[in-house]
């Protein structure tokens, strides 16, 4: 079994994942907003497989930042 992070590794992945949160919603939600009120089913659909993919993308950073907390340890 894996040691777990201390709490001060958490707190900084914690503060590290609502800054990604934020600057995801802020360039893919506005992004978002803007094909919604004037693109195509089409270009809405793309719009929001491009920003599932940012979020997915985030989470897999996530997770490897965090396996590497944990085996700095």
């Amino acid at each position: 079994m894996a040691p777990k992070a201390s709490a001060f590794d958490d707190s900084r992945l914690e503060h590290w994942a609502c800054d990604k949160a934020q600057e995801i919603m802020l360039r893919e939600g506005f992004r978002l907003i803007r094909t919604a009120r004037s693109g195509s089913n089409t270009e809405l659909r793309e719009t929001s497989l491009l920003m599932a993919r940012v979020i997915a993308a985030s989470l897999v950073e996530a997770s490897a930042a965090q396996r590497a907390l944990t085996a700095g340890e």
